[in-house]
């Protein structure tokens, strides 16, 4: 587990989220470029779309030429094959402002391979900082421990209700702590000091009395992005995806089959660029032949027994966990969000690989299903 970090300054001190100085945070921070980073180095471009065009290295379109164009964009090899001149158009190179929101519930802390969940999870939005900064992007984000109680839009509730563009949500619709956006290699030490802090505090409130305990309640957390993060970024969501609204599955049981958090997705992905990080242990996907098995809900202290010798157990676990990744791969896709799947037990760097090749791929793909050359 994580060690406790910071003391806090008494109360005339001065201001509340006060730390002292580095001290894990950097050498978290250190082990994420020796390891992560400078293994990365040279891929950190097409990371993140842009929707203007202009002078860049990221192909957006390849269109015949109209009046107006600017003749040094003509592709010459394509006019000659075509017999018509054609213009290539670029996604102009901008700095863009990615916003790191965190789940650091309690149904993070747990893992059956090197790391917790909750441990990977700040490694990845660690090192992603650093990528982005490091390209001259403003990270921001917001650390969400679980909210003490469930808000108005959570359950059944309308949609009217839910408050989109109110500027002042109440208290209970703002459980995560903001980092305001900034770049640089200090911005992220503190990023990371802030978010191993709440780490601290969320465990302590699990190990406290039940009144103590925090759910998990993602809608409120995508209701508050969705009101914090005005302009037009990267919104990249970090979490488990579990919550106690749902079942494992992904079923839901509210209206029109589509759970709160499911539904408070759409705005936030019309709204920006959305990637969803779905950290998940192996156990979440296979349940090994173990014998009689107590589980326990972090979050509830819930627990039910189970009999891990049955096949048919076993196999109604499996099959739970693929469908619910078809859920989640179709609900990330219909709102043309990007979702990054990774286990505890996976390698960071070749995971990260994947994914931004696949996001490349998947930018190609989508041109073509639109009927634009790629």
């Amino acid at each position: 587990m994580l060690r406790r970090l910071f003391r806090r300054r008494p109360a005339d001190e001065g201001e509340t989220h006060a730390l002292q100085p580095p001290g894990e945070a950097e050498r978290l921070l250190r082990r994420l470029d020796f390891t992560v980073i400078r293994r990365l180095d040279g891929l950190r471009q097409g990371d993140h779309r842009n929707v203007a065009y202009g002078a860049g290295l990221d192909l957006a379109e390849l269109r015949e030429y109209q009046p107006g164009d600017d003749v040094r964009a003509l592709d010459w090899n394509v006019t000659a094959r075509m017999g018509q001149a054609y213009v290539r158009r670029y996604h102009e190179d901008r700095d863009i402002t990615a916003w790191l929101v965190l789940d650091l519930t309690a149904s993070t802390d747990f893992g059956s391979a090197l790391q917790t969940k909750r441990e990977r999870l700040i490694d990845i939005a660690g090192t992603l900082a650093r990528l982005l900064t490091g390209r001259g992007d403003r990270v921001g984000a917001l650390l969400y421990e679980g909210s003490a109680g469930r808000s108005r839009g959570s359950g059944t509730g309308s949609r009217g209700s839910w408050q989109w563009r109110s500027p002042a949500l109440a208290k209970r619709e703002l459980p995560a702590e903001v980092v305001a956006a900034a770049g640089g290699r200090a911005h992220v030490l503190q990023l990371l000091q802030r978010a191993l802090a709440a780490v601290r505090r969320a465990s302590a409130a699990v190990g406290g009395s039940p009144a103590r305990r925090r759910a998990t309640d993602l809608a409120a957390l995508l209701r508050q992005t969705f009101g914090t993060v005005r302009q037009h970024s990267l919104v990249i969501v970090l979490s488990d995806f579990l919550t106690g609204e749902a079942p494992a599955s992904g079923h839901s049981p509210t209206r029109g089959g589509e759970s709160t958090w499911e539904r408070a997705l759409g705005p936030l992905a019309r709204r920006h660029e959305l990637v969803g990080v779905w950290v998940r242990d192996p156990r979440e996907i296979e349940l090994p032949d173990v014998g009689v098995v107590t589980f326990e809900d972090a979050e509830t202290g819930e627990q039910l027994v189970v009999d891990t010798s049955q096949p048919s157990v076993r196999e109604t676990y499996a099959s739970q966990a693929s469908e619910r990744l078809k859920r989640m791969e179709h609900l990330f896709g219909r709102h043309g969000a990007a979702l990054w799947t990774v286990t505890t037990a996976a390698p960071l760097v070749p995971a990260l690989v994947r994914f931004l090749d696949q996001r490349r791929r998947t930018a190609i793909g989508a041109q073509r299903l639109q009927g634009r050359p790629a």
